[in-house]
């Protein structure tokens, strides 16, 4: 299992109790304009602690499993205000498991590195506790951000997947990013 808790030179990644759930929901409605552009589109009840509550339940569950892991991202400077969300998707293909990466952050708290702090130690992580090699993430082709932070971490883009993602309620097309330990 993941650590619950992590640290980075400047951050902590912290995987949280639903106790919190007021936090996760401040920070999903001050970002939402620029999360739902390149996220999923969002059920009709997203923006309330009782779905925060319930999705933070189940994550733990899954988390228990082996097959979902999600850190809250804060400062070190600031321990008490959620700067960005990581969260790793254990999958399966064939006799290997892989995982797909997601990750959000603050709209105050972008272009700092923060991102691809997070995703560096995710992918540690990953690699010690669930002997992970393959990493995979999903980025919008307009996701130029999250294209920047792939490429910084040494990401190769290896398949178009044409609409193949809900965003906003439309099918758009995704590029899958992928990265192996081995070959770091």
């Amino acid at each position: 299992m993941a650590p619950y808790i992590t640290y980075t030179d400047r951050l902590i990644l912290a995987i949280e109790l639903p106790e919190i759930a007021d936090k996760v929901l401040e920070f999903y409605i001050k970002n939402a304009s620029t999360f739902e552009r390149y996220e999923p589109t969002r059920p009709e009840d997203f923006y309330t602690l009782e779905y925060h509550q319930q999705a933070m339940e189940g994550e733990l569950s899954l988390y228990d499993m082996g097959s979902f892991v999600r850190y809250y991202i804060y400062t070190k400077d600031d321990p008490d205000i959620i700067v960005g969300a990581l969260n790793f998707n254990v999958k399966f293909d064939t006799d290997t498991s892989f995982v797909e990466i997601g990750y959000k952050i603050d709209s105050d708290y972008r272009n700092l590195g923060i991102a691809t702090e997070a995703v560096r130690e995710g992918l540690r992580i990953m690699h010690d506790y669930y002997n992970i090699n393959r990493f995979d993430m999903r980025i919008l082709p307009n996701n130029y951000p999250s294209k920047k932070v792939a490429k910084k971490l040494g990401f190769e883009p290896v398949e178009f997947e044409p609409q193949s993602a809900n965003v906003l309620g439309e099918q758009v097309d995704v590029m899958r990013f992928r990265w192996f330990w081995d070959k770091r």
